[in-house]
């Protein structure tokens, strides 16, 4: 099936752009050329800009143990703050570990991928005020042999801020991609297996799924 926006791609509709956006819009490459889902893809972004305004607090980061004020030093402590990164289901709550990631990282889906670490962090964290409630379950978590492959599915259910409270719901893929050298993020391909209109429904229409409380 064919595969829709992400998380990356969806939180920068979402969070509106601001005037420091204006000149990374232009590094942003859309992999669609279908007029459809262009048109959503924009139209999201309208809702971003109407939320933004009356909603610009920040979530405060858990306390995970690890000092997430560094950059780490091994593979094994890249891997273990990814899993921490997935406990906490970061691209639902915006609570995100900006140093497992090059500053440079691309971040990319079927549909769009751009380069840069704090867009796409501070797009998240837009994203996770956005959302009213979610339930995410993980369905397959894999590492490759010397570790510089992460491949994670969770099965996701998101209520958005809207006024007739849509949910949306479908498993949602990332590929990480780690530097052995400096054991950081340097890729991150995202996959929604849904079809692009069923997904712009979901938005649109009242929910036919319910989140467990």
């Amino acid at each position: 099936s064919k595969l829709w926006t992400s998380p990356s791609s969806m939180s920068l509709r979402l969070s509106g752009l601001n005037e420091q956006d204006v000149d990374a819009e232009k590094k942003v490459e859309f992999k669609s050329s279908n007029p459809l889902e262009l048109a959503a893809w924009y139209g999201v972004e309208a809702f971003g800009k109407v939320f933004r305004q009356s909603n610009n607090g920040k979530r405060d980061s858990s306390n995970s143990g690890v000092d997430l004020t560094k950059p780490p030093t091994s593979m094994k402590e890249t891997l273990a703050r990814i899993q921490l990164d997935n406990d906490r289901y970061y691209f639902l709550s915006g609570e995100v570990d900006r140093l497992i990631y090059d500053e440079d990282c691309v971040f990319a889906d079927p549909f769009v991928s751009f380069n840069g670490r704090d867009r796409f962090i501070d797009n998240l964290s837009n994203l996770g005020s956005f959302i009213t409630n979610y339930d995410a379950k993980m369905i397959n978590y894999d590492v490759n042999a010397d570790g510089s492959e992460v491949n994670t599915k969770v099965m996701v259910k998101l209520e958005l801020n809207l006024p007739w409270k849509p949910v949306l719901a479908w498993p949602w893929g990332v590929r990480y991609d780690v530097d052995p050298e400096t054991f950081q993020v340097t890729s991150h391909v995202e996959s929604w297996d849904i079809e692009p209109w069923e997904g712009v429904r979901q938005i649109f229409r009242k929910p036919t799924v319910k989140i467990r409380q």
